[in-house]
């Protein structure tokens, strides 16, 4: 590209996509074509929120048939706990599955009906893939033979429900950078942290400059845009500040401290901002590092703490502060069967999910066990998916309703 004959509105737009990178998601279109097997929420009477195990956590360790003797043979007992440190257990079907030794909270959260276990969750489509497997999930479709628009599910929710207000925030996702969810959304922000408030880009400066450009071409496409943008992190800092030159560290109201890990910082700063009233419609936090294709015991034992104490965290703090809300946990797929040479296990196919609310009817196991017996396996190998991953959303949504 040639810098030196950049007009203006074109220097805008390289300046606004850049300078946003990670805080915001920037898109230009929002054309809604028709498709079946799109994810459709209904309005949202609380937040909604995702937590998303990134990489395809093994739902077969968090939750583990230790009486089945397939998954006995299929896993040598450095791959499995025994049933006398399990952090608790619950039924389905006649079969007994038992938490990780580390997912004591969630055993605590499913004892005091807060929260909905659901195993053999995940995609109809067979993908292995975890570009293919996450795009499918956060652009709500069942494929991505037949794409609907260029819009992630939360993104399309909030644009066809026309939930974009002044001075509110109705997409936010705890994380580094913006989501394929929120995709084609401009008012969705992505910050994993905002103990100290919102970093704006470059400093004050950078902010300034940057509504400068904004306002001289007011005729680009991106500049009314981005101008909301930019009052919209003004908008939010003002608030978290509450009239103070820098927000006072965020406490959750819950007897357990959010973990300074993710998805715990995340959820954190969602919790921040549903207390601090922004209108907030959907959050997304991810947490990575659920590919464990060696060494998984060692590693599943931080991932699995951190992920039930940041959960156990959040629903404490919102219940405290009598904040409804619903929050679901799920990842693009399972892991195999059986372990690999690495003390691993490779991409598989059902997996796990969760939900948990403030009008979740918790102390449930939903969904159907399918058996780990060779037959009963996907290709053979997996774990069998028998819940759509949409069927999952939508009986979520469902707790929507007060």
């Amino acid at each position: 590209m040639n810098f030196h004959s950049i007009d203006r509105r074109e220097f805008l737009k390289i300046t606004l996509a850049t300078s946003f990178a990670g805080i915001g998601n920037v898109a230009f279109s929002q054309d809604l074509k028709k498709s079946g097997g799109v994810l459709t929420a209904p309005q949202m009477s609380h937040p909604f929120i995702v937590v998303f195990l990134r990489g395809g956590a093994d739902g077969l360790s968090i939750l583990s048939p230790l009486n089945d003797t397939n998954f006995l043979a299929a896993r040598p007992p450095e791959m499995r706990f025994s049933t006398e440190v399990s952090g608790g257990r619950v039924e389905l079907a006649g079969t007994t599955l038992y938490w990780h030794p580390e997912a004591a909270p969630l055993n605590d959260l499913f004892v005091d009906r807060k929260l909905i276990a659901w195993p053999a969750l995940g995609i109809l489509d067979e993908t292995r893939s975890h570009f293919e497997a996450q795009e499918i999930i956060e652009r709500g479709v069942s494929s991505l033979n037949t794409l609907p628009d260029d819009l992630g599910w939360m993104a399309r929710q909030v644009i066809s429900k026309n939930q974009f207000h002044k001075n509110s925030l109705p997409l936010f996702a705890g994380n580094n950078n913006s989501p394929r969810s929120m995709q084609g959304a401009h008012r969705a922000i992505a910050v994993r942290d905002i103990q100290n408030g919102i970093a704006l880009p470059n400093g004050t400066g950078g902010f300034n400059a940057v509504s400068a450009l904004c306002n001289v071409d007011s005729g680009s496409v991106s500049a009314p845009w981005m101008k909301d943008h930019l009052s919209n992190l003004d908008f939010i800092n003002q608030t978290l500040g509450k009239g103070l030159a820098k927000p006072l560290p965020y406490e959750g109201a819950g007897k357990t401290s959010y973990p300074n890990a993710d998805p715990g910082v995340g959820l954190r700063s969602v919790a921040r901002l549903i207390d601090a009233n922004v209108g907030l419609q959907y959050a997304w936090v991810d947490q990575p590092g659920w590919d464990t294709h060696e060494n998984q015991p060692g590693r599943l034992n931080g991932q699995i703490k951190n992920l039930s104490t940041s959960l156990k965290a959040f629903a404490e703090d919102m219940e405290a502060k009598r904040q409804p809300y619903t929050l679901v946990v799920m990842t693009e797929f399972g892991r195999r069967l059986r372990s690999n040479r690495s003390n691993g296990t490779d991409h598989g196919h059902g997996s796990l999910g969760l939900i948990l609310g403030s009008n979740v009817p918790g102390g449930q196991v939903l969904g159907e066990w399918p058996g780990l017996s060779t037959g009963a396996l996907d290709r053979g190998v997996d774990l069998a998916v028998t819940t759509d991953y949409q069927k999952f959303l939508n009986q979520a949504f469902s707790y929507q309703k007060v």
